[in-house]
């Protein structure tokens, strides 16, 4: 909610004039009817709210969505909106307040087990190498190998241009090659869900459009759904086909990107219009 304010003179206080709802008039939805018949994760009144000092600070409530198989989906709003606490909390970092989520796919213990996740704010011990860090990634994936004996490892490491650093501990790496290996360790599972939060931050242009292709790639051949969290909104025409936005405490927009683009002429015009980013 945007509110207007004007000087009084006498009290020397800026007053609220007027309450303006910057997002009333998104109307996108997908009908239910044009949804796929499989979703992967059902999340069903979800709510989240934190204890402050001042209070209790209500994040979202009554979130309502589906993920669904082999989909690209990307989640976007303003800053605190929740959109990694969502992410997290499908990943079972955080519990919700209040909510059910639904996991339709098999697994052993935990549905986590089958999704990965790689955080935007990620601290790697300063002392290890992208070696240690890979090696050890795969041996948690069950994959007990030699990965410079592995081709499709290999090509990656090549494309993320992390081969040269191999050997290079991670403090000693750019915010950006310290990113680069964050991505590519949350690949190696081969996970029925990949989140990727932010993850074109500190990439140049054409590392980025390389690494972009090869997720795109990966996930076809895999079979894997990708969710993104990005403001990246060049990243978000060119990967997902799908966007769904947190804003004000709720989602207020779930379309297709060919949708948004075909009424507005682009995902950040649209952002735009609606004060988003």
């Amino acid at each position: 909610m945007v509110k207007r304010r004007k000087y009084d003179i006498k009290t020397k206080k800026n007053e609220v004039t007027e309450k303006i709802n910057p997002y009333a008039g998104i109307k996108h939805f997908i009908k239910k009817e044009n949804y796929p018949s499989n979703p992967l994760i059902e999340v069903k009144d979800l709510k989240h709210a934190f204890k402050t000092k001042k209070g209790t600070k209500l994040i979202y409530d009554h979130v309502n969505f589906e993920i669904f198989e082999n989909e690209r989906l990307a989640f976007l709003g303003p800053n605190g909106a929740g959109k990694t606490l969502t992410i997290s909390t499908l990943c079972g970092v955080y519990k919700p307040k209040e909510g059910e989520i639904k996991y339709n796919f098999d697994y052993h213990h935990k549905p986590y087990e089958r999704l990965s996740v790689q955080f935007q704010d990620l601290q790697f011990p300063s002392s290890l190498t992208p070696r240690d860090l890979i090696t050890f990634s795969l041996k948690l994936y069950g994959r007990d190998i030699n990965f410079e004996n592995d081709a499709e490892i290999k090509r990656g490491l090549d494309i993320f241009g992390i081969s040269e650093n191999l050997n290079t501990k991670m403090s000693k790496l750019s915010g950006g090659q310290q990113q680069r290996v964050n991505v590519f360790m949350a690949m190696l599972g081969k996970p029925k869900v990949l989140f990727l939060d932010e993850f074109t931050t500190g990439l140049d242009i054409a590392i980025k459009n390389r690494i972009q292709n090869y997720i795109l790639e990966f996930c076809d051949k895999y079979q894997i759904t990708l969710v993104i969290i990005s403001h990246d909104i060049d990243c978000i025409e060119d990967m997902v086909d799908r966007i769904i936005i947190l804003a004000d405490k709720q989602i207020i927009m779930d379309a297709y990107t060919k949708d948004i683009i075909k009424e507005y002429g682009s995902v950040k015009k649209m952002l735009k219009q609606y004060i988003i980013v």
